[in-house]
């Protein structure tokens, strides 16, 4: 029993981590173009702009909540941004207003969920579907005008000649990996998400720092947003687009329960770089983009259903 409950402790902080570099192996040596600096730096800032929309959602995961809505968020706070910076207001300000926009629906989803008690994927869903007809409504307004150049220069800033958000994202997994690991007060996330009555009975802020965690998510997700707008340029109604199933599916293979109590922020951004390589090297092979939903898919219900059961054996 020892010796399992090792080799499943094992593959759930490393495993990821494994896969990853075998993935990485196979399509280098199968695909030269994989290979180049252009395409592994591209991998690299793509996930660097979307590292804390990752990071607020894994959080909450610890927890035992989800929040669907993320995609949608990090849609309407960018394309917001973006429009405000293009209609004359200062950059900095249309930054702040998206953020906010992600504070705000973040709070409201926390809010619902805690004193009333709704299930936090039904009411994510419906907070998905009404934040994305205000994005979209958002993208039609800037009907297809160019962002402004302060905004579009956001996230092209560059730093030892790297675009910043990507040293940014390594000292960010570094100092979050750190404090979850070693600080008392993160590791309330994992108390309330094994088991939140006990957390309650020990004197811990279960209800505030459930509403909190979705607050920053919120923030995170619509920081994330802003960086990914001003990377693309133009208002695009599919911006963050199922975004949502992506990250649940990257925060689930990199050893988070759907239960709540587990998860990392590293294994979370790992994985999520290996659903980048996986689609990357699918498109080299010539594989059609629906036949790569299909094997994340597969790949999404597998894990599920293999962290179903471990919990019921665990219980």
């Amino acid at each position: 029993m020892d010796a399992g409950y090792s080799l499943t402790s094992l593959a759930r902080s490393y495993g990821i981590i494994f896969v990853t570099l075998v993935t990485f192996v196979v399509f280098s040596v199968s695909r030269k173009a994989f290979l180049s600096p252009e395409n592994i730096y591209g991998l690299f800032y793509g996930v660097s702009l979307d590292l804390y929309a990752i990071t607020g959602f894994t959080l909450l995961i610890i927890m035992g909540e989800i929040d669907l809505s993320v995609g949608s968020v990090y849609a309407l706070s960018g394309t917001t941004a973006g429009y405000l910076a293009t209609r004359g207001f200062p950059t900095e300000f249309g930054i702040l207003i998206g953020i906010l926009i992600g504070f705000a629906v973040g709070a409201g989803n926390g809010l619902l969920v805690v004193k009333l008690k709704i299930n936090s994927i039904i009411l994510t869903i419906g907070t998905l579907l009404t934040v994305r007809g205000l994005s979209d409504v958002v993208a039609a307004t800037m009907a297809g005008n160019r962002y402004a150049e302060g905004f579009r220069a956001i996230a092209r800033a560059r730093f030892l000649s790297l675009n910043w958000t990507v040293p940014a994202m390594f000292l960010v997994v570094l100092v979050l990996e750190f404090v979850l690991s070693r600080s008392t007060s993160a590791r309330v996330l994992y108390y309330i998400g094994n088991n939140r009555k006990s957390a309650l009975i020990h004197g811990m802020r279960t209800d505030a720092t459930r509403i909190g965690a979705f607050v920053l998510s919120g923030g995170l997700a619509a920081l994330s947003g802003v960086l990914v707008a001003s990377r693309i340029t133009i208002a695009d109604v599919d911006m963050g687009r199922h975004l949502e199933f992506t990250i649940l599916t990257a925060a689930v293979i990199g050893g988070a329960s759907l239960f709540g109590g587990r998860g990392r922020v590293v294994n979370s951004v790992v994985a999520y770089l290996f659903l980048a390589m996986l689609a990357n090297g699918l498109i080299m092979f010539g594989v059609e983009p629906v036949f790569q939903q299909i094997i994340v898919g597969v790949i999404l219900v597998a894990v599920v259903a293999a962290d179903t059961q471990l919990n019921k054996e665990a219980g």
